[in-house]
């Protein structure tokens, strides 16, 4: 696709961040070294193609179903920002991120996609804290005891009518709720994405803090579990939080999806609750294998920017999408 200079001019300026990211935990379970620094296009995303695509920030998930895991992966951030400290930084916050803007290098965020890997202590929450974890997925859809909700998450396509009753579902653990609590207290981002919809609507009430849905789709333009309803986007807007457009294709059109039908998408969040609430959150490396995400790789971000000008936003609000909306609600909660 061809960049005009408008929107070249805009991709260059603005911060860009990517609210989920599963390059770690797919070289994890490959037994691959986790220095992502090295171009690697078997994959979504490494460092120099971030860069080439100019992503400032990439959330990446350090931790799911197992502390062991969780630990592997936290060290592989570590690891590479000590390694390579002229071209990564783990950001703690809005600043550190703001800086790897202005050094031309990536930030990375530490995302935990489940809290199952706290074993059920607010302990372990706290020392995934101190060694850079900002963001927390309740859950990556498991339900049940040692989790933090009742049900599992279903994950396919579905109608109105199940969206319905599944909001009536029992929702959210003692240990889920406690969870909320403690996220707000240290200044984690409390993410909502794979939570079932009645653990939605109840950990959106209890967040004290603006919370996240980083990694998924709208449910009035795709008809998948993992699309918000209209009714959740108004709520998570109220509340300040900000939803990420996932790259999987069967999240943006069930049968022809393409880049116009993703802007279909964010043009649908901001026609409903304005232009604060919608961002980019792509999953690199996190969907079923032989799926061609949209863009198709993180270098490929540039054809994300010339779509959103090409479709009339104004240039704040491009900027907004394109990174400043989750960039506000890590500076109001992380600081």
């Amino acid at each position: 696709m061809h960049t005009s200079d408008r929107a070249r001019e805009l991709h260059d300026r603005a911060i860009i961040v990517d609210a989920h990211n599963d390059t770690l935990v797919l070289r994890l379970s490959r037994d691959e070294h986790l220095d992502v620094t090295e171009r690697d296009e078997r994959y979504h995303l490494d460092v120099p193609r971030a860069l080439e695509g100019g992503l400032t920030c990439c959330f990446f998930m350090v931790g799911s179903s197992t502390l062991d895991q969780s630990l592997e992966l936290v060290d592989g951030t570590w690891r590479l920002v000590e390694d390579h400290p002229d071209q990564v930084i783990l950001a703690t916050g809005a600043a550190d991120i703001e800086r790897a803007k202005a050094e031309g290098r990536l930030a990375i965020i530490g995302q935990l996609e489940s809290c199952t890997c706290l074993n059920g202590s607010l302990a372990v929450l706290r020392d995934l804290y101190r060694l850079g974890v900002r963001v927390a997925n309740l859950t990556h859809g498991e339900g049940g005891e040692g989790t933090t909700q009742h049900e599992n998450s279903p994950f396919d396509f579905c109608e109105p009518a199940d969206r319905e009753q599944a909001r009536r579902g029992p929702g959210l653990t003692d240990f889920g709720r406690e969870v909320i609590a403690e996220c707000n207290r240290l200044g984690i981002v409390i993410d909502l994405a794979h939570a079932s919809d009645a653990s939605f609507y109840e950990a959106v009430e209890l967040c004290a803090t603006p919370p996240i849905f980083s990694h998924g789709a709208v449910f009035a333009q795709c008809p998948h579990w993992r699309g918000l309803t209209d009714d959740q986007l108004r709520l998570l807007a109220d509340a300040g939080g900000v939803m990420g457009m996932a790259c999987v294709p069967f999240f943006i059109d069930r049968e022809a999806p393409s880049m116009e039908r993703m802007i279909d998408s964010i043009q649908h969040v901001i026609e409903l609750v304005g232009p604060d609430h919608v961002g980019l959150g792509a999953d690199y490396d996190g969907m079923r294998e032989g799926l061609v995400p949209i863009p198709a790789s993180v270098e490929r971000l540039p054809e994300l920017t010339e779509a959103l000008v090409r479709r009339g936003f104004d240039d704040e609000t491009v900027l907004k999408v394109l990174g400043g909306n989750f960039l506000r609600v890590l500076r109001e909660v992380a600081g």
